[in-house]
């Protein structure tokens, strides 16, 4: 089984990877899904003290802490996404390969509260928002108003979150990320970024940069 030969730290390639899931989720796979090696590489950081709780932001169909939940079996991994069919997905192989250390919730970013958890992962979840390149099913809707307030709410919750708290961006704006998180290491030339909390809430700006999300916003609406 794919799951077991995770937890035997055997590689396994994203295509043997992602037979667990329908055609159609699988297409998405190499737009929308982070690869089993960047799973690997990322949950390393997360988990890499003690037992941990970590948390996936749009989780989509759940392949990011179900690699992650395999390789370290004694922390927990929670994934919350807008879709409900991704949902049932991922609760479902969540059962069928009796992976108890998983988690997976229907929940709106506004509604998101991200106290709690040791570690948080993000792969650009608001992409779609402004990037009609980006759309995942036709349910997507481009919207630059959604994909501001939803950048500020992340923003802002995450400058609420204790000091050690560690964060993994993907393919994701250095804006998103206050500047009481400190930039770690990076890899895969640039994309993933490793993040800690360090800094007490009088020591940073709380604010959002707000020319940086406007130059995001113009560089990726209405691309053809």
């Amino acid at each position: 089984m794919i799951i077991d030969k995770l937890r035997i730290q055997k590689n396994i390639s994203d295509e043997d990877f992602d037979a667990i899931y329908p055609f159609e989720i699988r297409e998405l796979s190499e737009r929308h899904w982070t690869s089993v090696f960047v799973s690997k590489t990322a949950s390393e950081f997360l988990c890499s003290e003690r037992p941990v709780k970590v948390l996936d932001i749009g989780s989509g169909a759940g392949k990011f802490c179900f690699v992650s939940a395999a390789l370290h079996p004694t922390s927990e991994f929670h994934g919350i996404d807008i879709r409900e069919n991704f949902i049932h997905i991922s609760n479902q192989l969540k059962e069928q390969y009796l992976i108890p250390n998983v988690s997976f919730f229907q929940q709106d970013v506004l509604q998101m509260d991200l106290s709690g958890y040791d570690g948080i992962y993000f792969f650009n979840s608001f992409q779609e928002k402004i990037d009609p390149t980006s759309s995942i099913d036709h349910t997507s809707q481009v919207s630059v108003e959604q994909y501001i307030e939803y950048t500020k709410h992340i923003f802002n919750e995450l400058n609420k979150v204790p000091r050690g708290t560690k964060l993994v961006t993907y393919f994701s704006e250095g804006f998103c990320v206050p500047n009481s998180f400190r930039l770690l290491a990076t890899h895969f030339d640039g994309e993933l970024k490793f993040y800690l909390k360090d800094l007490e809430p009088h020591e940073y700006n709380l604010l959002l940069n707000e020319q940086d999300i406007a130059d995001h916003i113009d560089k990726h609406t209405f691309l053809s």
